[in-house]
């Protein structure tokens, strides 16, 4: 009609946004003839764009009449341009034409006849014959609209151009617009995840408050609504009073599927930022499992290899954290017979929230898709025997590799014992996936018996699966306190000997335990001695906590004759799902200990400062340097400055990658998340029983000393949290399902936990006074702590 800018004024004004009056003058009603154009063309020629423009110019402004009579009421005006070409899919026109402020009433006719001179600038011509537009197309529209004296001005993108799709961004600078765009003063960038409501900003100064941000943002997913498209808009503001003045389309973004980040679940095991070491390590160890778990299923490498791009991009990262690369993992169960019975099973055991899906279609011959119905179920249902024979394989390889390594050993010796583990457990580590996926089903079975047959569900869910007792998990705070019961008894030697046999153990459990970089028992004696003389303190607290932490016999008497065997199958599958997680923490362990070693090697070659600055490469730079020492300082001291940046960064469930992902890069980061009002939160109920108690708010458990007494409050656990959650009054976290490691360890040592909890963390603050209901599955802020400081 008008052109965009226009047409979505217009649209705009309707809805019922803020728009300042405004009026449209078609470019009819100020150029009396338009043949010019085909007699310019005609004289000129199109390939010279200067001597066209200058031909084109002269002969608009002969044919430009402006007989315009405003129906605005103001003195000043700014007069926008409003192409029919612009802000196309295949041309923008960006920054291509005027627009002019603090327009007075006797100068609007000059300014109305300079915008559609604009049509025809030499950069523009270039523009038209680049994108093979038509220079007889070309038409300009004008927009007259009340000025606005602007105390803030900026621009609003409902998604962030560099390419990530669920975050808008806003950039506000003092005074007017153009201020902003000609960069005559400084602004400050606000970034808005809008998937975890949480933002930051970059700047000196932070010149929106909470309540603007929030409007904005309303007002930019009504745009996003009415337009069907991702725009970019203007904005002002002046008396507390927030006015749209334009808006066009996002032009950058490419019209596919996002790649879809997801750290459910992964979270769990990765939680906070991961140095490059281990991301390396994962994203290898990732893609040769699925690629193995998908082999298992298919038995056709032909098939299979039509989808190695989706094996090797299981998983990803960004900002230094490692995601999930769901879209991915979608395709992957669509290997398997009744995945779409499978895949929300799927999506609640693992604690998916966004349960949209985006596979890459998976088409399989007749004959390969009817046999994998019959190697899934042959696998599935014997993943627990194949996992008794996994355990003692892993048995074998970790005596080897304590047989085998020595300190000393060349670099390239020392990732060689990281390739024997990759190659004799790893091969085989998809096992553990069928492992998973057994117990997910039967447990989604058993919930589904459940709610069909009993009112209180939930809560008989919660008791059957807390039956499932004696998991490998808990064996090794059982050890750590029959130590701490015993210390003072036993001989010095004694006791020494006791630790090392306890490190040899369960040296490798400890918070983080599968980042590379993570202090272990193993790495840092000292931690387990200072542990153990915690718990030996309290003499009466100890004997309480060895008793509430025996092991307790599971007894399946009182249960209808379908759930007893439903939860026998949920029992076998979760006890070796636990048993795979310490042995997979193992793993890991023998891995840093390698990297250790290399670390040791090249600090004393001058390649690195210290030997832990070698969690700043990459394993493709280990193997570069175990043939070449080489200089790695700037690399290490760039890549720390970088992770200084992650650290600032929130911490994001979900990015929607326009293409492929990447880092943010900034100067100065301030992180800010919407306040919550609500004093109730629900979530998932784990673990039966009520708590009530001082609330400790916990984002890096390496600076909690103790929870005793205390109802911890956190994003999400790992198997390491174990020797904190002995002590604690109940647990509830934003992340994690009914089989997370933070519900299996809750019930099994008898606290009441909810899991799934959205927004907990900004809720709930260090000290508040809360009550958790592990049955119902809530938690009510009881009384308000005035600090509002997190460990």
């Amino acid at each position: 009609m008008y052109g965009t800018k226009a047409d979505h004024l217009i649209a705009m004004q309707r809805e019922g946004i803020c728009v300042p009056p405004f009026d449209v003058i078609p470019f009819e009603d100020i150029v009396r003839d338009t043949s010019y154009v085909d007699a310019v063309l005609r004289t000129v020629g199109e390939e010279d764009a200067a001597a066209l423009s200058r031909a084109l110019r002269q002969a608009v402004r002969e044919q430009i009449s402006v007989h315009y009579t405003p129906t605005i009421c103001c003195d000043c005006v700014s007069v926008r341009s409003s192409c029919t070409l612009e802000d196309g899919a295949g041309s923008s026109f960006a920054g291509q034409f005027e627009t002019y402020l603090r327009v007075a009433k006797e100068d609007i006719p000059a300014r109305i006849a300079d915008c559609v001179c604009a049509l025809y600038s030499e950069n523009v011509l270039r523009y038209v014959r680049e994108r093979k537009l038509p220079v007889r197309a070309l038409r300009m529209h004008v927009i007259v609209q009340q000025m606005v004296e602007a105390e803030l001005s900026g621009v609003l993108f409902t998604a962030n151009p560099q390419g990530i799709l669920n975050e808008s961004v806003i950039i506000v600078g003092k005074g007017t617009g153009d201020n902003v765009v000609e960069d005559r003063v400084e602004t400050t960038a606000y970034y808005c995840n809008r998937t975890d409501d949480v933002y930051y900003y970059d700047g000196r100064e932070d010149l929106l408050s909470e309540q603007t941000v929030r409007s904005l943002l309303q007002t930019a997913d009504r745009i996003r609504t009415l337009f069907g498209t991702e725009s970019d808009v203007e904005f002002c503001i002046a008396d507390n009073q927030i006015r749209f003045l334009q808006a066009r389309p996002i032009t950058t973004l490419p019209d596919k599927a996002p790649l879809v980040l997801d750290n459910s679940n992964i979270v769990e095991s990765y939680p906070n930022l991961s140095l490059p070491l281990t991301v390396s390590f994962v994203e290898r160890m990732y893609a040769g499992v699925f690629k193995s778990a998908s082999r298992r299923i298919l038995k056709n490498d032909t098939q299979l290899e039509k989808y190695a791009d989706v094996f090797a991009n299981m998983v990803g990262h960004a900002n230094g954290r490692l995601y999930y690369k769901i879209s991915n993992w979608y395709t992957m169960l669509h290997f398997l017979p009744f995945h779409k019975k499978i895949i929300p099973v799927w999506q609640e055991m693992l604690g998916v929230r966004n349960k949209q899906q985006d596979a890459k279609p998976v088409q399989l011959p007749v004959t390969v898709r009817m046999m994998t119905y019959v190697h899934a179920f042959t696998e599935i249902l014997s993943a627990p025997k194949n996992m008794e024979w996994l355990n003692q394989k892993f048995e074998a390889v970790y005596a080897r590799f304590r047989q085998d390594f020595r300190p000393e050993m060349p670099p390239r010796e020392l990732l060689r014992l990281t390739e024997a583990i990759e190659r004799e457990l790893l091969a085989d580590w998809d096992i553990t996936l069928m492992n998973d996926t057994y117990a997910f089903i039967f447990t989604g079975l058993l919930k589904a018996h459940l709610r069909r047959k009993y009112p209180d569900h939930e809560a008989r869910a919660n008791r059957c699966i807390a039956k499932v007792s004696n998991i490998e998990s808990m064996k090794p705070i059982r050890a750590m306190l029959r130590l701490a019961a015993e210390k003072d008894s036993l001989p010095e030697a004694d006791y020494e000997g006791r630790l090392q046999g306890y490190i040899e153990l369960y040296g490798d459990r400890s918070p983080e335990e599968l980042k590379l970089e993570s202090e272990t028992f193993r790495t840092d004696p000292d931690r387990l001695r200072r542990q153990i003389d915690a718990y030996a303190a309290d003499p009466e607290h100890l004997r309480q906590m060895l008793e509430s932490h025996a092991p307790a016999q599971a007894d399946l008497a009182q249960e209808d004759r379908v759930s007893t065997y439903l939860l026998k199958k949920c029992k076998r599958g979760i006890a070796q799902r636990e048993i795979s997680r310490l042995n997979r923490s193992r793993i890991f362990g023998m891995c840093r200990t390698v990297v250790l070693a290399i670390g040791e090697t090249l600090a004393a070659h001058g390649c690195i400062d210290d030997k832990r600055d070698v969690f700043y490469l990459t394993y493709e730079e280990l193997y570069a340097l175990a043939e070449r020492k080489t200089p790695m300082q700037q690399i290490v001291s760039q890549r720390k400055a970088q992770y200084d940046l992650f650290a600032a960064l929130p911490v994001y469930s979900r990015i929607l990658f326009a293409e492929k992902e990447f880092d943010k890069s900034h100067t100065c980061v301030n992180a800010h998340r919407f306040r919550r009002s609500q004093n109730r939160l629900s979530g998932t109920p784990c673990s039966n029983g009520v708590a009530e108690g001082e609330a400790l708010v916990v984002e890096d458990i390496h600076k909690v000393r103790s929870a005793e007494g205390k109802i911890l409050i956190a994003k999400m656990t790992d198997p390491g949290w174990v020797f904190l959650l002995a002590s604690a009054k109940g647990i509830a976290c934003e992340k994690g399902s009914l089989l997370s490691h933070s519900a299996i360890i809750s019930r099994e040592l008898k606290l009441p936990a909810v899991v799934g909890v959205e927004g907990l963390t900004e809720t709930i603050a260090n000290g508040d006074l809360v009550r958790l209901d592990g049955t119902a599955g809530t938690i009510e802020k009881i009384q308000s702590c005035q600090r509002r400081e997190k460990i």
